[in-house]
């Protein structure tokens, strides 16, 4: 799999300059100037609508209308326990909070693909020797990179939360149910999940760094990201049969994607999930240790 990015301004990114601001904004034009963006907006509102859809039925046919004579009389009881909680305060405000985040788990490839093109992208094109040769603090140069890489993870972020925003009242309407999106419950995943698009990107940058192949990166990146999330939930699952106690369940936040969505759900994502502040500080642990390496390395070998 390759993703071309080729551009006038990779030729032109010699005379941006050693200011920072210069930097970011040469890295920035990079990218703008190409077609790979806006096609990764376009995912963007592909994943969101479609999450969206599957999210509002889940809620309509779990919680808030489920049909009537559908659930076996062994477990009637449970499901309206789950209805009444549904329709408490707290329980309608982690259904609009859910409803406002729509379309985050594959939203996160998008950064993270964003973040790892900016990066591999120098190494592609052959171009990554005139870019450290005309700014040789390599450091400045991948930091202004970070920079691009997480304006175009908060744009994807932007995108999806508009896409949320504008159809959240319109179904929670035509459920006959009112929650306020202005409550700190909602506003907090909302802000959280903006903070997950960002650490997405730092991270996809930090694989990048670290594999400097274009391929080899997206594979990788895409690998730990799907395979990894389905991989932690079944190893964890099976050592919670064998071993069931509440700390297993609680160590599943450890895998990144896990985490992107532990930090996002109020309350409790899954049986003894950890709180929410617990996923942001894992995901962005990911994001400071790969980027730090990368940086590092970036520092200490050959770039052609």
């Amino acid at each position: 799999m390759s993703v071309t990015l080729e551009s006038p301004a990779l030729a032109r990114a010699g005379d941006s300059g050693r200011s920072p601001l210069r930097l970011v904004r040469a890295e920035i034009t990079k990218i703008r100037t190409t077609n790979t963006w806006w096609l990764f907006v376009i995912g963007i509102v592909l994943v969101t609508a479609l999450a969206f859809l599957v999210n509002a039925l889940g809620h309509h046919y779990n919680e808030l209308q489920p049909p009537s004579g559908s659930v076996p009389a062994d477990r009637q009881d449970e499901v309206n326990a789950a209805i009444a909680e549904a329709h408490t305060p707290a329980g309608l405000a982690k259904i609009a909070a859910d409803m406002m985040t729509s379309g985050q788990f594959f939203g996160l490839l998008f950064a993270m693909l964003i973040g790892i093109l900016v990066v591999t992208n120098e190494f592609f094109h052959q171009t990554a020797t005139t870019t450290f040769m005309t700014n040789p603090h390599r450091t400045a140069v991948i930091m202004a990179k970070a920079v691009a890489g997480t304006l175009f993870g908060a744009l994807f972020w932007l995108v999806s939360t508009v896409l949320d925003l504008a159809a959240t009242p319109i179904y929670l309407s035509s459920q006959h149910v009112s929650v306020s999106l202005t409550q700190w419950t909602v506003v907090r995943s909302v802000l959280l999940n903006l903070l997950a698009f960002v650490v997405w990107a730092i991270f996809g940058l930090g694989i990048g760094t670290l594999l400097r192949s274009q391929i080899g990166s997206v594979i990788t990146g895409m690998a730990l990201y799907l395979v990894g999330f389905a991989a932690v939930l079944i190893v964890f699952n099976l050592i919670y049969a064998a071993y069931p106690h509440a700390w297993v369940h609680t160590a599943q936040v450890i895998a990144p994607a896990v985490a992107s969505s532990v930090m996002i759900t109020p309350g409790r994502l899954y049986p003894d999930a950890p709180p929410q502040w617990v996923g942001a500080a894992v995901l962005t642990g990911y994001a400071v240790v790969t980027g730090g390496i990368g940086i590092w390395l970036t520092r200490r070998r050959d770039i052609s």
